[in-house]
Order: structure tokens, then C-alpha cells, then sequence
């Protein structure tokens, strides 16, 4: 029988988590904020280049800090984040669509911090954590 891990164990791999993905959202922000307002790219445009960089942001990150996957094959972990991340997306640029067409008077920016986080909660972490880097 597999022993269960500290309520600690996972609270510290959650943060790291956090940590990684505010590096990540720190790219992806940098980005479509650039195109938005000093390109002036139309925000549903902007979205995809944000979304891959900071995608190669979190691979990197959950792999050598969060989830300390090291020991796992690099190639299987490559394949299934990047068909988890082409679903991950998937659903950003879904859910960005939907709340920007909801939601008046928030800047772009907020609209898409909104519904990355969304995402990542309910999608990409536990996917990432049961799946790509199981642990």
C-alpha cells in the first residue's frame, strides 16, 4: 500500500506550483500586453504567442521545481505536456472568449488573468501532477 503524503508535502508542491506559474503568467502578461498596447494586436489575437511562451515557462518550471521530475523520461513527459498544454489552450482561449464577451470594464489583461487561473486550477495542476510528472 502507497503511503499518503503530508498535507505539508503538498501544500509546499502547490506553492511551488504557484511559483512557477506566476513566472509563467509573468511571460504571458509581458507578451499580450505588448501586443495589445504597444502593437496594438486585437487581444483575441494577442492571446496565442502569450500562451505558448509562457507554456515553454511552465514545462521547464514543473519539471524542475514543482515536481521534481528529473527521474522521469523527458521524451513521455514532452508528449503528454504537450497534448495536455495544446488542451490547456484550448480551454484559455476558450474561456478568455467567452469572459472577454461577459465581462464590461475590465482591462484585457485582468480578463485574461481571470481565466488562466480558472484553468489552471481546475485543468492544467492536476493534470500536471497526475499525469505528466506523476508523482
Amino acid at each position: 500500500m502507497q503511503q499518503s503524503e503530508s498535507l505539508l508535502t503538498r501544500a509546499y508542491r502547490f506553492g511551488r506550483a504557484l511559483v512557477v506559474g506566476s513566472g509563467a503568467t509573468l511571460v504571458d502578461f509581458s507578451i499580450f500586453s505588448t501586443c495589445v498596447r504597444a502593437i496594438g494586436v486585437a487581444p483575441s489575437h494577442a492571446r496565442l504567442p502569450a500562451l505558448l511562451a509562457g507554456a515553454c515557462v511552465q514545462f521547464v518550471g514543473s519539471r524542475g521545481f514543482t515536481f521534481r521530475a528529473q527521474a522521469g523520461k523527458l521524451s513521455r513527459q514532452l508528449k503528454l505536456f504537450f497534448v495536455a498544454e495544446l488542451v490547456t489552450l484550448g480551454l484559455n482561449w476558450s474561456v478568455f472568449q467567452l469572459l472577454i464577451r461577459r465581462i464590461d470594464g475590465l482591462p484585457p489583461e485582468a480578463v485574461s488573468f481571470l481565466g488562466t487561473g480558472l484553468v489552471f486550477l481546475v485543468f492544467a495542476y492536476p493534470v500536471r501532477k497526475l499525469v505528466i510528472f506523476k508523482l
